[in-house]
């Protein structure tokens, strides 16, 4: 590979963002303005994978201490809550 096509690869992935797909693969099913809200965002795919290692409890992956969540992870997991409660609502409202 030539010099500089490593440094450009290398790049690239550091400034990737997450895509629609990425989002609903880690939270599931969310609605289409929630979805666009964290887009905006522009997330990494790392941001979202914390997110979701955080949502789901996994202290193997965070450590013993959950380190409250800041910056756009802090936001992606206030945004992902919130269409739980929605959805949470929702259920209790058919019962």
């Amino acid at each position: 590979m030539p010099f500089g096509a490593i440094e450009w690869q290398v790049q690239t992935m550091v400034t990737e963002t997450s895509k629609h797909s990425d989002i609903v693969h880690l939270f599931g099913p969310i609605d289409d303005h929630l979805a666009r809200e964290i887009l905006d965002l522009q997330p990494s795919p790392a941001e979202l994978e914390v997110v979701a290692a955080y949502q789901a409890g996994m202290t193997d992956v965070l450590g013993e201490e959950r380190v409250p969540l800041t910056g756009n992870a802090a936001r992606i997991y206030e945004i992902v809550s919130r269409d739980e409660a929605l959805l949470e609502e929702e259920e209790a409202h058919r019962a």
